[in-house]
């Protein structure tokens, strides 16, 4: 290959790197690393910042390197760690940008963390690639101007759900407003009506755990006082 680089024509230097590198863009590990240490456009002879290469000569084998994506060369400007399985040659995040959220919960379901997974130092406690929504940068770029969550592996928009509350709190509750319509009607002289006292009964028995088959509290009664 360096004779051709030195005595041939610029396409078929072209040809011969195409031949040799086929994925064009590929990144480099160190021996025993985990990230990449340098990333190359190897048709165009210059690194991830722009920069020529030296000697295309001195460059291992594409089968020693990581291929990339163009979108993946071009996401690694400003990158400190691209993860790599050292074993499979392939990124371990090749998204970069990812978005978490609780795969056993029912769709939608709230995003709960947010990953530029390139810059990260570790990843040992955010999941894997698979358990994650990747983005692209204007998503990522987009993520505080809105409530999002997860819907069949795209983001949408997300407004959480009411949260709920326990029968016996709500019963509770009730209790309370129950003691201030009980005490206007004392001071108007005024007692509650047989169905009312009826539903005092039953937020009574829900209350204090006696009523343990409820789901629901009962409707209130008309408040017709005597």
């Amino acid at each position: 290959m360096s004779e051709a680089v030195t005595n041939g024509s610029s396409e078929s230097v072209i040809d011969l790197l195409k031949s040799h590198y086929p994925a064009r863009y590929y990144g480099m590990l160190l021996s025993g690393a985990d990230t990449l240490d340098q990333a190359f456009d190897v048709w165009s002879a210059v690194d991830v910042n722009g920069r020529p290469l030296a000697d295309l000569t001195t460059l291992p084998a594409a089968s020693a390197l990581v291929p990339l994506t163009a979108e993946q060369f071009a996401l690694i400007v400003g990158a400190d760690h691209v993860w790599v399985d050292p074993q499979g040659q392939t990124l371990t995040y090749p998204g970069r940008y990812y978005a978490r959220y609780d795969t056993t919960a029912a769709q939608p379901t709230i995003v709960t963390g947010w990953f530029d997974t390139w810059t990260l130092t570790t990843t040992a406690n955010i999941g894997s690639a698979a358990d994650m929504v990747p983005l692209s940068s204007e998503a990522w770029n987009a993520r505080a101007s809105n409530p999002w969550g997860v819907q069949s592996g795209q983001l949408v928009s997300y407004t959480p759900p009411p949260p709920v509350i326990p029968l016996k709190d709500q019963a509770t509750s009730e209790l309370g407003w129950i003691s201030t319509q009980a005490s206007m009607a004392s001071a108007m002289g005024e007692t509650f009506t047989d169905p009312m006292k009826v539903y005092v009964k039953a937020i009574q028995a829900i209350a204090n755990g006696t009523d343990t088959t409820s789901t629901a509290l009962p409707a209130r009664p008309a408040m017709i006082m005597n």
